[in-house]
């Protein structure tokens, strides 16, 4: 007689109509689950004979001392630091790395993941792209006992370890800085709004406009899905808009800060006399710009080593069946002035 299939905490979610966020915060005791909806989970995981998966009780016993990464792409330099500082945690201790990109799609996402997690690696560093609609194939995953860390975006459905960067209030800071001082005319190019560090850094701008009471121009943000729809973004504010108009032009990363430099240049606009530009992440390319590009410095390398430290920790736990709290570190950014800006 054929085994019947394994109950999975998708089963559960489905059985209840509930979140499978829910049902697996509720089996472990989580605080933000009631204690009436916990009962109401655990007495239907009884009825459903559902147990953790026995490859989660393996994994505590036998470590295999492998790390998978999951990067969106290498287009930007950002991630190659990031990489350097995990590959130096790892190499220290012991471990060897998966490397594997997602590209611009939810689906492949979803498949790198679920790929490294068949070759029973023993946790996942992830940085995704996408706000998933159905989560729930990561906390499955979380579920055979690989424990996850998401880098430079939270998920409120799932319960990990996590590393960000403050954008928001680097981008605020900064912009606050600079008004302060007199910048009034201030342009954003925004980036994919999918993304949570671009809508933080637009956030962190609109917080100080508001914070000091300057008026929000619609025509002054400026969505940009790709660095290379930047200088047709620009094209079409100076359609609208005078030089003069313009102070500071604020940039979603530093290689929409480098289209726009392009752009300003060939338009014998110059920086910083006429307007200044403003990028974010120290990419070290910013450094080879004619002028040299000011922005908002981000911790890439150490964020990798953080993010290292955290997971190995996190396996560590596992292994000795110990209990473990998991964390949220945000790196702290900051304004890095070269010659782009005057400030």
């Amino acid at each position: 007689m054929k085994k019947s299939r394994k109950t999975t905490l998708s089963d559960l979610s489905k059985a209840l109509n509930l979140n499978i966020s829910t049902i697996s915060r509720a089996l472990n005791d989580h605080p933000k689950v009631n204690e009436t909806t916990k009962k109401l989970i655990k007495e239907k995981a009884k009825e459903l004979d559902y147990r953790p998966n026995p490859l989660a009780q393996g994994l505590q016993k036998q470590n295999t001392k492998t790390i998978g990464v999951i990067f969106p792409t290498f287009d930007t330099n950002f991630f190659f630091r990031v990489l350097k500082g995990i590959e130096k945690m790892m190499h220290e201790s012991g471990y060897q790395i998966i490397i594997s990109t997602a590209g611009e799609s939810r689906i492949q996402e979803k498949k790198a993941i679920q790929s490294l997690s068949s070759y029973h690696v023993s946790g996942i560093i992830v940085f995704l792209s996408f706000e998933h609609e159905d989560p729930s194939f990561l906390i499955d995953i979380q579920d055979e006992g690989i424990p996850l860390l998401f880098m430079d975006r939270i998920y409120e459905e799932i319960d990990a370890n996590y590393v960000i960067s403050d954008d928001f209030v680097g981008m605020y800071d900064t912009v606050n800085q600079f008004i302060s001082k007199g910048t009034k005319n201030i342009i954003h190019l925004q980036g994919n709004l999918q993304i949570s560090t671009a809508f933080n850094r637009l956030l962190g701008y609109k917080e100080a406009l508001l914070k000091n009471k300057i008026s929000l121009n619609p025509d002054f943000i400026i969505p940009c899905q790709h660095q290379t729809e930047v200088k047709t973004g620009l094209r079409n504010l100076f359609s609208k808009y005078a030089l003069e108009d313009i102070d500071l032009i604020t940039c979603y990363n530093d290689y929409y800060a480098f289209q726009a430099l392009e752009f300003l240049k060939e338009n014998n606009i110059r920086i910083p006399q006429d307007i200044q530009l403003l990028g974010f992440a120290n990419e070290p390319l910013s450094v080879y710009t004619s002028p040299k590009l000011s922005t908002i410095n981000q911790p890439a390398e150490e964020m990798g080593v953080i993010a290292s430290e955290m997971i190995l920790q996190e396996i560590q736990h596992n292994q000795q069946g110990e209990s473990y709290q998991f964390l949220t570190k945000k790196m702290s950014t900051f304004y890095l002035k070269r010659e782009s800006t005057l400030l």
